[in-house]
């Protein structure tokens, strides 16, 4: 049996292929558009919380933490909880409790150091081990290509072109956009600063416009209006994907944008925040770099 809670509220249980729903208010948005909930919507959830061990970062991660390759062992490690909402998973042979979870809750370097420089921090691995000290960390379900860790209130990138979401975040200040906050770290590292917490999180575009999937930029932009159903939204989606548009992001997808909702009453408060600029400024020089950035723009033309 799995268990599908929202911090202290159980929302779900699975058990021999079956789902039941116990608290419909605090579905996540991508379970909310189907009228029956199936046990193939929910492992084709479980599999979108959890990240690909096919990225070279994760990969090591799952090494340092000496973990399986599957959902079972990432459900057993940290309950696939999240940097940007209050979900958590877990079984009735766990001892996993919110509050338990939050203890040493991405505190652990030498996980930061694994995700990051691909360092395997054996004996700091072992002591955490041996102490039988609580150590869970959302990283096992963090997105992205691009090599990252996440560390008190903090997502970690280093290469790969992460100095671009500093100039990216000042630019973006200095022109009035809402960017989400990044800062220099220690050993050429860059800081992201989170802008979820206990009463606001995020819901990625993909998942809040699931299953549809609109094609095109334009599909998106008109979809996630009609879906949010709130006016005053409109003119920062426009600030967003302008911005994005002027610095030729052509990573701007469903994953790398989204809405901030009221944790308690789910209810949609605002865009997030702009952030994700490792592929901005058309660093590759690609030429679908630039077909990318063209047809964000003549769609954005036409809404």
């Amino acid at each position: 049996m799995y268990q599908l809670w929202h911090k202290y509220n159980l929302v779900l249980e699975v058990s021999e292929g079956t789902v039941v729903v116990k608290d419909k208010s605090k579905l996540p948005f991508d379970l909310r558009h189907y009228e029956n909930i199936t046990y193939e919507h929910w492992l084709d959830w479980l599999k979108r919380r959890i990240s690909t061990i096919s990225r070279t970062y994760m990969n090591q991660l799952y090494k340092q933490r000496r973990l399986g390759r599957g959902h079972v062992e990432v459900i057993n490690d940290s309950s696939a909880i999240s940097i940007v909402d209050l979900f958590w998973v877990t079984t009735p042979h766990l001892k996993h409790t919110w509050d338990l979870l939050q203890v040493l809750r991405d505190q652990n370097l030498a996980t930061v150091r694994a995700s990051l420089e691909g360092i395997l921090d054996t004996e700091e691995m072992l002591k955490i081990m041996k102490e039988g000290t609580d150590d869970h960390t959302s990283v096992l379900t963090i997105k992205g290509a691009f090599p990252k860790s996440v560390y008190k209130g903090f997502i970690l990138k280093k290469g790969d072109n992460a100095e671009y979401e500093v100039s990216a975040y000042k630019l973006g200040y200095k022109l009035g956009f809402n960017v989400a906050k990044a800062e220099e770290y220690e050993n050429g590292s860059v800081a992201c600063e989170l802008f979820t917490n206990d009463s606001l999180a995020l819901t990625h575009a993909l998942e809040f416009l699931y299953p549809f999937n609109p094609p095109t930029t334009k599909d998106i932009y008109v979809k996630a209006l009609e879906r949010v159903n709130n006016t005053p939204l409109q003119p920062q989606l426009e600030q967003l994907f302008i911005f994005n548009y002027l610095l030729s992001n052509f990573d701007f997808h469903g994953e790398n944008f989204g809405f901030l909702y009221d944790t308690e009453t789910f209810e949609i408060v605002s865009v997030a925040p702009a952030y994700d600029f490792n592929s901005a400024y058309d660093v590759y020089g690609e030429v679908s770099a630039y077909d990318a950035r063209k047809s964000i723009f003549r769609d954005f033309a036409q809404i």
